[in-house]
């Protein structure tokens, strides 16, 4: 794996670390939907979660398309796989004796 790679991976790994994030993420599992749908569910003021948007937007783990003047949210799927295919490889790793 190169290391822009890990940089990209470690990031995601970093912008889920904080529980509001990863419950965003969680919430559009079940697909796209609008800021107002977010902080309802959430249950956390609007501009609050327009930060982390933003945040997962530039770690690439959500896209966004706007429509009107909505702006609707997404996973980046392709990203996701990715963390999906390095958890699978860790996941499956076999365990190797340490070396003295």
């Amino acid at each position: 794996m190169k290391i822009k790679q890990k940089d990209t991976l470690l990031n995601m790994f970093k912008t889920l670390s904080e529980i509001a994030r990863l419950d965003i993420v969680l919430l559009l599992t079940s697909g796209e939907k609008c800021v107002c749908e977010i902080f309802k569910n959430l249950k956390l003021p609007q501009n609050l979660v327009s930060h982390h948007l933003r945040i997962l937007r530039q770690s690439g783990l959500i896209i966004n398309r706007k429509q009107g003047k909505w702006v609707h949210y997404s996973l980046n799927r392709k990203n996701i796989k990715e963390l999906q295919k390095l958890l699978t490889k860790i996941g499956t790793a076999k365990e190797k004796p340490p070396k003295y």
